[in-house]
């Protein structure tokens, strides 16, 4: 229970640092953050890109930790700025 109240306080932390640099750099997305959030929580990194409208992605957040290649394929799509709410899974393909 401590490690999943720690790891929910890390991603509060760094969704708090992300939108605070990103008002301080004149709504300008950081797109190494938005993979950083996809690493920990696939799909959130897109979430982050779209400015968080909508809810938070928790189907693509369970199936990429069930499923590697979704997760990988999510932070290769935050990391391109993509801001799809829709779960990529034609992963073996180009992104």
């Amino acid at each position: 229970m401590k490690k999943m109240l720690f790891t929910a306080l890390a991603v509060l932390m760094m969704v708090g640092y992300t939108t605070e640099s990103q008002a301080a750099a004149g709504g300008e997305r950081d797109y190494g953050a938005a993979a950083m959030l996809s690493m920990m929580f696939p799909g959130a990194g897109e979430w982050y890109n779209s400015g968080f409208k909508g809810g938070f992605p928790v189907v693509e957040c369970i199936v990429g930790f069930i499923c590697p290649c979704v997760k990988i394929a999510s932070v290769f799509d935050a990391a391109d700025g993509r801001e799809g709410d829709r779960m990529r899974i034609n992963f073996w393909s180009a992104p």
